[in-house]
């Protein structure tokens, strides 16, 4: 009987890594008298301040990032313009940058983050300008747009995944800003969300932030709050202290009432009245078996009028795993779906005696090439694959009666 045989230069680690995860808080661009910060001391458009974020302990490979702000503390001079950025992501840690937009004075900021190195967490991050109906009609009614996000087709989603999603970046210039970011309709392969502005004001910039995962492993909702009129603490005139407001939400389901289990919030939605700074905050957010809680709040002038969060709880399934970086990977069907064996050695590499299935999509680290071959020991026909092939529609065993896009004899070499 023939086996496939399959050989990948320069690997050495076979297996799986467990799932990983990390998180914390930013809290490096803040107030100050004096030094000002940059954000804070200038009034150049593009300004910026950096600041690196350290794991606190080392990921055995590259981990997925997610931002999310929890506090926005910016002055009150239109327009009104920033973005934080996520850059450099590797083992140990990220780097976060600050940029205005604007010559609007800015604070600070509050960004929670968590890394995850699982295979079945995604993020995905989309900037838009100029939103075409986004815009100020003049008479205050509520406009929305909607936007869509095509995933990827090397991502293995198996049904409708759940998607939370966070402002990174946004740039205001009339006044009255209001501003709500929601998911709408959501498929295996796309996401449409709606941009929800109110009142006057116009956006010219929009970054946001989503983490997609199936169902069974994330789970997501929201928190809002919308002002009761002038008694409302949120929405008195000028006061000196803080004043905030609880709110908590119920988990019912039980998969995500398991540990371990990980948490993150951000900030998907605000308005609040010109005039004033735009000081949202939120704090002691807690998760304490099926109750999720979180503050939300301003402080001094500010009158926050609404204020909407995201908020997801993150659950490694049992058998989660990610694929080692210095190993290949290799499909029995289209798009990285069904079973799959794994390719770590200089040498050839056996599938489990018996195989009898195609083989049709592959992963390849960086830098590796993956020599794929028709008989055994390193012999007859060969493909080069040196990176990821989400679709390769070959019978099983043979390559000799190669059909589908890559029917082209010079995509052959032999040994």
């Amino acid at each position: 009987m023939k086996y496939l045989v399959l050989s990948v230069c320069a690997l050495s680690v076979l297996g799986f890594i467990k799932p990983q995860y990390d998180s914390g808080i930013d809290q490096s661009l803040h107030w100050a008298q004096t030094p000002y910060h940059p954000l804070q001391q200038s009034v150049e458009v593009g300004r910026s301040f950096q600041t690196l974020v350290k794991f606190n302990k080392p990921f055995k490979s590259t981990p997925t990032v997610i931002l999310a702000p929890i506090k926005y503390d910016f002055g009150d001079t239109l327009p009104q313009g920033f973005d934080i950025q996520l850059s450099a992501v590797n083992t140990v840690g990220f780097t976060i940058t600050y940029v205005a937009l604007s010559p609007a004075t800015i604070f600070g900021f509050d960004v929670s983050w968590a890394a995850i190195l699982d295979s079945n967490i995604y993020t995905y991050e989309l900037q838009t300008n100029n939103l075409p109906v986004v815009k100020s009609n003049k008479d205050g009614t509520t406009r929305a747009q909607p936007l869509e996000v095509i995933f990827p087709e090397n991502w293995s989603l198996k049904s409708a995944p759940n998607v939370a999603i966070f402002i990174l970046g946004l740039k205001m210039v009339e006044a009255w800003p209001k501003i709500t970011v929601n998911m709408a309709v959501i498929t295996k392969t796309s996401a449409q969300f709606k941009v929800t502005v109110g009142q006057k004001g116009t956006i010219e910039f929009l970054r946001v932030n989503m983490i997609i995962g199936e169902k069974d492993t994330l789970l997501v909702g929201t928190i809002t709050h919308k002002t009761s009129g002038a008694a409302d603490p949120l929405n008195a005139v000028a006061p000196e202290s803080e004043r905030v407001k609880k709110y908590e939400e119920k988990i019912t389901d039980e998969i995500f009432l398991k540990t371990p289990r990980y948490t993150l919030y951000g900030i998907s939605g605000l308005y609040y009245n010109y005039g004033a700074f735009c000081r949202f905050l939120t704090k002691n957010y807690l998760l304490v078996k099926d109750k999720l809680s979180v503050e939300i709040g301003t402080w001094q002038n500010s009158q926050l009028l609404e204020g909407q969060l995201n908020w997801f709880i993150y659950v490694p399934k049992p058998d989660a795993g990610v694929s080692d970086p210095d190993c290949a990977q290799v499909w029995e069907s289209c798009n990285y779906q069904g079973d799959s064996f794994t390719v770590c050695n200089r040498k050839m590499s056996f599938p489990k005696d018996g195989w009898n299935k195609p083989v049709k999509s592959f992963k390849v680290p960086d830098g590796k090439v993956l020599k794929v071959y028709n008989e055994e020991n390193l012999k007859g026909l060969s493909i080069r694959i040196e990176k990821d092939l989400p679709c390769m529609e070959v019978p099983k065993f043979s390559f000799l009666q190669l059909v589908g896009s890559l029917g082209d004899d010079k995509f052959w070499e032999s040994d």
